[in-house]
C-alpha cells in the first residue's frame, strides 16, 4: 500500500472515530438535559447554552485568525437559521420534561429522513433508493423504541405529548444543514456559527425575559451549572468540530448513519444512571436502528469504490 493510500486510510479511520464521538456526545445531551431541564425555563436554558458555546466559537475564530465583523445585510441570514435552532433546542428541553431521554433520542433518529426532505425542498438534493430504504428502517426502529411498551399505540401512531413537541423541533432542525449550505458565503464556520448562536440567544432572551428576571440564580445547584457548561462545551461545540471533520472526509451516507446509533448510546447511559431497563420491543428497536447504520455504511463504502 502506498504512503498516499495509507494516509487516506488513516484519515478515513479518524473520520469514523470523529463521528462515533459525535454520536456519543449528542446522545449525552438527552440524559443531561433531562436531569436539569426542570431547574430552568427551556428558552432561558437554551439561551445560556448558546452564549457559552458562542464564546467557544469566538475564541477559536480569534485563535485561528478567522474573526470578522459581518455586514449588517447578513443579519437576516443569522436570524433565519437561528429561529430553526431555537425551535429545536427549546422543544428538546420542553420534551425532556414530559418524556424519557431514550424516547427523545429515538425521535432524534428521524432527523435524517426530515433532512432528506428539507434538502430536496431547498437544494434539490436527491437520495438513492437504498438510502430511502435505510431511512425507512431507521424510522421503523425509532417507532419501536417509542412504542415498544404498548404496540397498540404503534398501530395508532399515538405519540405522547413530549414526543409530539420534540417531533416539531426535529423537523425544524432538519432545515439547519441545508440552510447553512445555501446561505453561507464563504465565512469561516466558527464565525458563522458564532453569529447564529448569538442571534439565537438574543431572540430567546427576549422571549424568556420574564423567567430571566424571576430566576434566582443563586438558588440553582452546582449540578445545574455543570450541566449547562457540559452541554455548551461537548454536545454543542465539540460535536460540531467532530461532524465538520468527518463531513469533509466521508460521503453523506456514512455520516448520516451515525445518527442511528443514538438510541443505543442513550440506552446504555440511562441504564448506567439507574433507569429501568426497557421492554423487549424497545430493545428490538435499538437493534433495528443499528441495522440502518450498517446499511448506510455499506452504501457509503460502495460510493467510495
Amino acid at each position: 500500500m502506498s504512503d498516499t493510500a495509507t494516509a487516506a486510510s488513516g484519515e478515513t479511520g479518524r473520520a469514523h472515530l470523529a463521528m462515533l464521538g459525535f454520536a456519543f456526545l449528542v446522545s449525552t445531551s438527552f440524559p443531561v438535559g433531562h436531569a436539569i431541564t426542570h431547574a430552568l425555563d427551556p428558552a432561558l436554558l437554551t439561551a445560556v447554552r448558546f452564549l457559552l458555546a458562542a464564546a467557544i466559537f469566538a475564541a477559536i475564530a480569534v485563535w485561528r485568525g478567522r474573526w470578522h465583523w459581518p455586514p449588517l445585510a447578513r443579519l437576516p441570514v443569522y436570524l433565519v437559521i437561528a429561529v430553526f435552532l431555537d425551535v429545536f433546542f427549546v422543544t428538546m428541553f420542553e420534551a425532556l420534561r414530559l418524556t424519557s431521554a431514550l424516547n427523545a433520542g429515538a425521535v432524534f433518529t428521524l432527523l435524517p429522513a426530515f433532512t432528506a426532505l428539507a434538502g430536496l425542498a431547498i437544494l434539490g438534493q436527491r437520495i438513492s433508493r437504498l438510502q430511502v430504504v435505510c431511512l425507512g428502517v431507521g424510522a421503523a426502529g425509532a417507532l419501536l423504541v417509542l412504542f415498544g411498551d404498548d404496540l397498540s399505540r404503534l398501530l395508532r401512531l399515538e405519540f405522547g405529548p413530549g414526543e409530539r413537541i420534540y417531533l416539531v423541533g426535529v423537523a425544524a432542525y432538519a432545515f439547519y444543514a441545508p440552510l447553512m449550505r445555501l446561505l453561507n458565503r464563504g465565512e469561516a464556520l466558527e464565525t458563522f456559527n458564532f453569529w447564529i448562536l448569538v442571534t439565537g440567544a438574543a431572540l430567546l432572551l427576549v422571549h424568556a425575559r420574564g423567567p430571566l428576571v424571576e430566576t434566582d440564580w443563586s438558588d440553582l445547584s452546582p449540578g445545574v451549572f455543570a450541566g449547562i457548561v457540559y452541554l455548551a462545551v461537548f454536545p454543542t461545540a465539540t460535536s460540531f468540530f467532530c461532524a465538520t471533520y468527518a463531513s469533509l472526509r466521508l460521503p453523506a451516507g456514512p455520516v448520516m448513519a451515525y445518527t442511528y446509533l443514538l438510541p443505543s448510546f442513550v440506552l446504555v447511559e440511562t441504564l448506567l444512571l439507574g433507569a429501568p431497563a426497557p421492554g423487549i420491543w424497545s430493545l428490538a428497536g435499538v437493534g433495528v436502528t443499528t441495522v440502518a447504520t450498517v446499511l448506510l455504511q455499506m452504501r457509503g463504502s460502495r460510493a467510495r469504490v
